[in-house]
Formats: C-alpha cells, sequence, structure tokens
C-alpha cells in the first residue's frame, strides 16, 4: 500500500495504478459497510462510488491521457490517444452487493501506443474484501501482461484453478511460468 503521505503524481505508472485501485477499493468498502443499503441499491452505489473516484484521479494525476471504463460511456478520443488506462471500478457488482462475499475487485491498467506488444505497461488489481491487490510489473521492463519475462515468450493468463489456489492440473506443460512452483 502507498504510503498516505505519497504525492499520487509523484509515482510511475505501476505504483500509480496500484495506488489508485486501493484507493477504490477503500470507498467501496466504505459503501458496503456504512451505506445501509442491499442488492441493485448497493450495486449502483458501489459502481458509482468507484467509477466517480476513479475518474477524479485520473483527471487529476493523469489529465493528458484517455481512460476506458467499463461503466461509463465510452471516449472515442481514446482510439488515438497514446495512452489509455482501462478501468473495471467494480468487477463482480453481484457478489458485491452479497455480504459476506469477498470474490469482487478492482482492475486499473495502463496501455501504451508505444509500448511492444498488445501494449499494457502496468496494472493492479485491489482485491479489498480480502485485504489485498494482485500487481503486474509491466513498467518496468515494457513488455505486456502476457509474455514471460524470463523467455520473452508469449504465456496464457494464470488458468482458473491457480487463481484459486489449487493445484495446476497434470497436462500443464512444465514450460509454463504458472506450472512453477511460487
Amino acid at each position: 500500500m502507498t504510503d498516505a503521505t505519497t504525492d499520487p503524481s509523484t509515482l510511475d505508472d505501476h505504483a500509480f495504478a496500484v495506488w489508485a485501485a486501493e484507493q477504490a477499493g477503500e470507498v467501496l468498502l466504505q459503501v458496503r459497510a456504512g451505506s445501509g443499503l442491499e442488492g441493485k441499491a448497493l450495486k449502483d452505489a458501489g459502481d458509482a462510488a468507484a467509477r466517480e473516484l476513479l475518474a477524479r484521479v485520473l483527471a487529476e494525476h493523469r489529465p493528458d491521457d484517455a481512460v476506458l471504463s467499463e461503466e461509463a460511456t465510452d471516449d472515442k478520443a481514446r482510439l488515438s490517444a497514446a495512452r489509455v488506462w482501462i478501468i473495471d471500478p467494480l468487477d463482480g457488482t453481484r457478489e458485491f452487493s452479497e455480504p459476506p462475499r469477498d470474490d469482487w475487485a478492482v482492475h486499473v491498467a495502463l496501455w501504451e501506443a508505444s509500448a511492444p506488444g498488445d501494449g499494457l505497461t502496468a496494472g493492479a488489481v485491489a482485491q479489498p474484501a480480502l485485504g489485498g491487490d494482485l500487481q503486474h510489473r509491466c513498467a518496468q521492463r515494457r513488455t505486456p501482461a502476457h509474455v514471460d519475462p524470463a523467455s520473452h515468450r508469449r504465456v496464457p493468463h494464470p488458468p482458473a484453478c491457480l487463481r484459486r489456489g489449487r493445484s495446476p492440473p497434470r497436462s500443464m506443460p512444465s514450460s509454463c511460468p504458472w506450472a512453477r512452483p511460487a
């Protein structure tokens, strides 16, 4: 987690993605705990609060960048932008509205036109109900999220079994980075 005294404008893109996802996650926890809402009203309030926070911090700290949000009207200016933040302010709205479920998250990623491969250079997934976040430090080597940094080969995103903490299937080749023990 980023120190509360840190100016987000001074963070590199990866650290900023983590910070923004964590901030939205904190807002979502507050909405869930203190709003007294349930069901659709809770979903709508959570979506709106996280979307508004992310829009505000991106406009304030990354004003020259475009934004593509699952929850907002698409701004076609992103199609010609050099940098685009891709956000999902609340992935798992139904799960969010069903306390005590904790399988919901905030996604923040950065795409850059000048980056190799698919252009993804930074990303973070905050899972505030679980007390943590997942990060992918693509920006450090400017490699896309789905390229194995050791071999520079394309690899699939982790299979669902690994995201749920289970062992990889026997059919997974040992050359796949997700098959390696952590």
